[in-house]
């Protein structure tokens, strides 16, 4: 019996084992070359002139089967062709005859269906647009501008007149007021209340109150000094030697106290046991007796030199409840530059007042009438104040 053999049962080279003891061998990359068996894989060859010729008329046949497959890019219709061929077959199936019969040229439905496009934005671009109802044009000029008698109000009970007149650069508001009862010539001030301590638009005080007229009154809350009385009502009783005092009595009647030194509270107190109406803080007086009153150059609380123009407000009193109001715009080139105290007092003495008291001015000037301001505020909006003189419709 034969021995077994020792030969491997598989063709593959054992791997000797590694000898620990001996550094390792570096192989390179040519090391394995040997150890994987190469494969090739050739083309064909031609033996012979007969493959040869064979190979030829294959290729021959393949450039012709390509060539006849394609077509010249010259035939092929281009993108918009193509969408208006698209679009006819598109409109055939859509569109359908209207029923009835062709509108003839010259009827309004031919007309209607067939008109130029341009020549009718053209026309709407030339056509002026409508006012709305309601609403007043914008007018040419920027400033405001009124006819006269278009700013009037008159009842049995009160009658109001307001003539916008322009003079020496300056343009300024007139206004004739004959009251019934001393009751219709009000104040009121910013929050409801003297000690609110907040300042509001002279529109937004007479908004509350609904007055045919309002203007701004002494800004009395701003100088916090004074002997302040409205409607009936004491709220001060300091006496201030730098303003002037304008009274009105328990009839109307206007007057002023420019003598101010007397004692704290005895002022207010005689006027109070006087049933006064109402008092205001400012000046200086303007007309006394019809006359031009003596102005305080110096030391007053504003400047009464001649050439300080500034936006003025001013009442005065013509007769036994019949007062005037005039209102000196200011602060804008071409319209008006404002009035200085002795041109206001020349304003009221041209307008026949038998006396005349200037108010609170510059940007506080405000002329409100019928729920909408008149005049134009230096600012280019109203100034929030602390009070206003209002003229009432009705007794109170």
């Amino acid at each position: 019996m034969k021995k077994n053999s020792t030969k491997p049962l598989d063709e593959f080279r054992r791997v000797p084992m590694r000898r620990y003891d001996l550094p390792p061998q570096e192989e390179t990359r040519l090391s394995h070359a040997g150890r994987f068996r190469k494969r090739y894989f050739d083309l064909p060859a031609f033996n012979g002139s007969v493959d040869r010729l064979l190979m030829g008329v294959f290729c021959a046949a393949m450039v012709l089967l390509l060539c006849s497959a394609s077509a010249p890019m010259g035939d092929v219709p281009d993108v918009q062709s193509r969408f208006e061929d698209w679009a006819a077959i598109q409109n055939e199936k859509t569109i359908k005859t209207l029923p009835g019969a062709t509108p003839e040229p010259g009827t309004e439905l031919y007309n209607a269906v067939n008109f130029d496009q341009q020549e009718q934005i053209e026309q709407i671009l030339a056509t002026p647009s409508p006012t709305p109802p309601g609403v007043t044009p914008e007018p040419t000029s920027p400033f405001k501008i009124y006819e006269p008698g278009e700013l009037s109000y008159k009842t049995d009970k009160l009658s109001v007149s307001i003539e916008q007149k322009q003079k020496n650069g300056i343009t300024y508001f007139v206004c004739d007021i004959k009251l019934s009862d001393v009751s219709q010539l009000r104040t009121a001030f910013a929050g409801d209340d003297f000690r609110s301590g907040i300042y509001e638009a002279v529109s937004d005080i007479a908004g509350r109150y609904s007055p045919v007229l309002a203007i701004n009154a002494d800004f009395c809350r701003y100088h916090r000094e004074g002997v302040i009385i409205r409607n009936g009502e004491v709220l001060r009783r300091q006496n201030i030697k730098k303003h002037h005092l304008l009274v009105v009595d328990e009839n109307g009647n206007l007057s002023a106290q420019t003598d101010r030194s007397g004692k704290q509270g005895l002022v207010a107190n005689k006027l109070e046991q006087a049933n006064t109406w109402q008092t205001f803080e400012f000046g200086p007086v303007l007309v006394e007796d019809g006359q031009a009153a003596e102005l305080p150059l110096k030391s007053f609380y504003v400047n009464c030199n001649e050439g300080y123009y500034e936006p003025r407000t001013g009442i005065g009193q013509v007769g036994p409840l019949h007062y005037m109001v005039i209102v000196v715009d200011g602060r804008r080139d071409g319209y008006s530059k404002g009035a200085s105290i002795p041109q206001l007092q020349e304003l009221f003495l041209e307008e026949g007042a038998q006396f005349a008291f200037n108010l609170d001015g510059g940007g506080s000037t405000t002329l409100y009438f019928l729920g909408e301001v008149v005049n134009m505020p230096s600012g280019g909006k109203e100034r929030s104040v602390s009070d206003v003189i209002m003229f009432m419709a009705n007794p109170q």
